[in-house]
């Protein structure tokens, strides 16, 4: 091989992955004939097509009528039909394509070598398992019927399947549908994807509280009647509506990822996701029925109980505030600003103040331990302003404010998406006590007040 020289492309894998939103992965799908890989695998294909990955699928049986037609059953073809997927695999996750290979596989050794060749960062083993008396059932090519007359030797009946020891996901089709094993393969890729997909989640938040903000604006224009829960919060049409159409979107766009929205039945499954949505479909209900506009539209996104996308929407301003973990945070006013996400011209960050420190108030939730703390400490302060909602997060989180202390009850709704905001503009967003605040638990309830700071000096004692 002396004649042959190795040429490196001038696009290295990052300008592709960022071209693409995607970084190269390969789902590799093991198993006997008829446990279901080739049915799990085009389902795995389109749903992340639809989602807007790019994703192809390599089919064990689709390659044998071309780039392995020459290749038998062997033990020896076996691993060359394996090695040669291994390349293609290879070549497709070096081009960032998120590739679905599907192939029986049947050797431990085989795979591995396709592991190594890929990388094992980008590599993730899926074994597809069923009973034999299930794959009889289904032997849509009547290999079956044929391996029990002795006529062909069939993997994992009559010939060896060497079952896989450490896979990353198993899926037991005697157990689980087709469906559902898409969604653990799904789920799988948004964790290995994150940085990619957060911008897509988004995108789809935005247009989503954009839309229920026009809801909004619709029943705020009329006359409308208020109701009170338990909690003697109020709820009017709009918390309604928008939180309809919010979670219809979220859910068409993400099936997989759960919801918690305040004016929706609490499914507990979601405790059970990495992933969960949560929501306030009209945060400042109080302010809405008084029409003086300080009322906003939050969606968050919590990953691993931690907030990693927030999108605040404001409908009386026509103007967003937005953050993605690593992405940072922007705020977009529609009454000038062209509707393009992500625009550096719109990036956000918390002021330097030390001094002279401009303090919010919640307008309907005043306290006498706010009232006390600020009395005690104002001599660092320039001005005081009371906001409704979400917006005094934002305010913060834009550079015109830069404390905020709530010491009453909130819940997960009212801050996730604002503490991403906050913290990706470089503020600081901590409970009451200090510590971290979580997301997606048992108890939606922020027990312990929360506290938002543009710097950590600014602490009031």
């Amino acid at each position: 091989m002396d004649n042959i020289t190795w040429q490196n492309n001038k696009i290295d894998e990052n300008t592709r992955a960022k071209n693409l939103n995607q970084r190269g992965l390969v789902l590799w799908l093991t198993g006997p004939s008829g446990s279901g890989k080739s049915t799990i695998a085009m389902e795995t294909e389109a749903e992340l097509i639809r989602m807007g990955f790019v994703s192809y699928v390599l089919d064990g049986d689709n390659l044998r009528h071309g780039i392995t037609s020459d290749l038998g059953f062997s033990k020896a073809d076996r691993d060359e039909n394996i090695r040669r997927v291994g390349e293609i695999a290879n070549l497709f996750k070096n081009a960032q394509i998120i590739t679905v290979a599907s192939t029986i596989s049947p050797f431990e050794k085989a795979r591995i070598e396709a592991r190594e060749k890929i990388g094992e960062e980008n590599f993730c083993e899926i074994y597809v398992k069923a009973s034999v008396e299930t794959r009889r059932s289904r032997d849509p090519k009547g290999l079956y019927k044929k391996a029990a007359k002795g006529e062909v030797e069939l993997v994992g009946f009559n010939s060896p399947y060497e079952e896989p020891k450490n896979p990353e996901i198993i899926i037991d089709t005697d157990k689980l549908l087709v469906d559902e094993a898409v969604k653990m393969i799904v789920q799988y890729v948004f964790e290995k994807q994150i940085d990619y997909l957060l911008p897509k989640i988004l995108e789809t938040s935005v247009y989503a509280a954009y839309d229920a903000g026009k809801i909004i604006l619709d029943v705020y224009k009329k006359d409308f009647d208020v109701e009170y829960k338990d909690d003697k919060s109020p709820l009017t049409e709009a918390d309604k509506k928008s939180n309809d159409l919010i979670c219809e979107r979220l859910k068409k766009y993400a099936p997989y990822i759960d919801i918690l929205a305040e004016e929706s039945a609490d499914n507990k499954q979601r405790l059970e996701n990495k992933f969960c949505f949560i929501v306030d479909p009209l945060d400042g209900t109080k302010e809405f029925v008084k029409k003086n506009g300080e009322f906003t539209v939050n969606i968050g996104l919590a990953y691993n109980n931690k907030t990693i996308m927030g999108v605040v929407y404001a409908p009386c301003l026509n103007k967003f505030w937005y953050a993605a973990k690593n992405h940072g945070a922007y705020a977009l006013d529609l009454n000038k600003d062209l509707f393009r996400l992500f625009d550096e011209t719109t990036r956000i960050k918390v002021s330097d103040r030390t001094d002279e420190l401009a303090v919010m108030k919640s307008r309907s939730h005043s306290d006498e331990k706010t009232e006390a703390l600020l009395e005690k400490n104002k001599h660092k302060i320039k001005s005081i302003g009371d906001r409704g909602s979400a917006l005094k997060g934002c305010m913060i989180a834009e550079g015109i404010a830069d404390i905020y202390y709530r010491y009453g009850y909130t819940m997960e709704w009212d801050t996730c998406a604002m503490q991403c905001v906050v913290e990706e503009a470089g503020g600081i967003f901590a409970q009451g006590d200090w510590t971290e605040m979580k997301y997606n638990r048992e108890n939606s309830l922020n027990e312990k007040g929360f506290i938002i700071l543009n710097r950590i000096e600014n602490r009031l004692d």
